[in-house]
Order: C-alpha cells, then sequence, then structure tokens
C-alpha cells in the first residue's frame, strides 16, 4: 500500500516560490450562480444566456441542471461559446429531469478565461422545440 500526495497538497506541503498555487485551488471561496428560463415552444439549437459572466480566473466545480418535461425526444446541454456540451452533454428532458454533472477531467477546475467566450453559460436545446421551466445552478471558485 502507498501513501501518496495530490498536486496541490504536495505543493502545500512545501511553500517555495516554484510551488505558489494558483488562486481558488485551495482556500478559495466557492460562490454560485443560480438562473432559470421559461420556454415556449423554444426552437432547437437555441441558446439560453444564463446569469452573469463569471469572472476571469474562476475555477468550475459543479453544474446542475433541472427541467420540466420539455417535450418529446427534447434535449439540453451545457456549456459556453467555445464548447457547447463543455459541462454537461445532451441530457434527454422528454420527462422532468434533474442532473448534476459530473464533471470531467477536462471540466473539473476549468479556469474562465482560458478560451474566448468562456466565462458566459449557455443552455443549448436540441431534437425539438422545448416547452418549460429549465433551472441551473453553477459552482465556481474564486480567490
Amino acid at each position: 500500500m502507498a501513501s501518496v500526495k495530490g498536486v496541490n497538497a504536495t505543493k502545500a506541503a512545501d511553500p517555495q516560490a516554484a510551488n505558489i498555487l494558483d488562486p481558488g485551488l485551495l482556500g478559495g471561496k466557492v460562490r454560485v450562480m443560480i438562473d432559470k428560463y421559461e420556454a415556449a415552444a423554444l426552437a432547437l439549437g437555441s441558446d439560453i444566456t444564463v446569469g452573469k459572466a463569471l469572472p476571469s480566473g474562476a475555477s468550475v466545480i459543479g453544474v446542475q441542471i433541472s427541467t420540466d418535461a420539455l417535450g418529446a425526444g427534447v434535449t439540453v446541454e451545457v456549456g459556453d461559446s467555445d464548447t457547447s456540451d463543455r459541462y454537461i452533454a445532451a441530457v434527454d428532458c422528454t420527462g422532468a429531469t434533474t442532473t448534476v454533472s459530473t464533471l470531467g477531467a477536462d471540466a473539473l477546475g476549468y479556469v474562465i478565461g482560458t478560451n474566448s467566450g468562456d466565462d458566459t453559460i449557455l443552455i443549448t436545446t436540441g431534437v425539438g422545440a422545448a416547452t418549460g421551466t429549465i433551472s441551473i445552478v453553477v459552482l465556481y471558485v474564486v480567490e
């Protein structure tokens, strides 16, 4: 059996200049952005901008989306203008659903400002016209 340390735990244990942690990676403040949209026959491929632009340098640590039954075969995904499904890949919203993102390695801790347009969270609809409530919670860390 081995006893090892994560990257940030290793840096925190040896706080020399080369090991300074980026803000928000250790001891940051968790913030939340919550928004809701009431769709009425919203066409497929539509983007819903939610909340305010996230601050440059913030790290996204969680995304949850909840919807009413939006219509037969309707899907939603959550991302930004750089990558439409960065946080949640297409979810079937034929019935009411709640999806808590299990952020992949590239999305967990994604730093806002890495790419142009990544500061605005977008929900994108797919397949058919969406009708119903779409709610989102985004958790992010700042210094």
